[in-house]
């Protein structure tokens, strides 16, 4: 099934520091069809407010984001949001990285600079309840 096949459109939220990548999500998920971007974050508060203000379906995360992390983020936007989809998004695809996330509650984990199809798809699997995971050593 399709990221345009769910019948409604996967609500997304970005919540990334660097203003030139969180544009750039921005903009590809607004131009898939089935995917709605709903807001964007800089910093955890700043994504913590826009998720509680848009109740997304889908959180991508970034992991070093300022004001605590993305594991702080996650952790805040679980709490308000149980249903949330969260997806990870970072540079570092270490054990500890890895696991630090999945504690704070995410439900995928994406190292930067998979290309847009992969990100399309995780979004698609995380919008569905599907769990995914990089290729580490846990």
């Amino acid at each position: 099934m399709g990221v345009g096949e769910l019948g409604r459109g996967i609500r997304v939220l970005v919540c990334e520091n660097d203003a030139v990548m969180r544009s750039a999500l921005g903009e590809l998920i607004a131009s898939i069809p089935g995917l709605e971007l709903v807001g964007a974050a800089a910093d955890v508060d700043g994504a913590v407010e826009q998720a509680a203000a848009t109740a997304p379906d889908a959180v991508i995360i970034d992991v070093r984001m300022p004001a605590g992390g993305g594991a702080r983020a996650a952790r805040l936007i679980r709490r308000r949001l149980p249903s949330a989809r969260l997806i990870a998004y970072s540079a570092h695809a270490d054990r500890d990285a890895v696991l630090e996330m999945l504690r704070a509650g995410a439900n995928e984990y994406l190292v930067k600079g998979v290309d847009d199809e992969e990100l399309i798809e995780a979004i698609g699997r995380t919008g569905r309840g599907r769990i995914g995971l990089p290729p580490v050593q846990l």
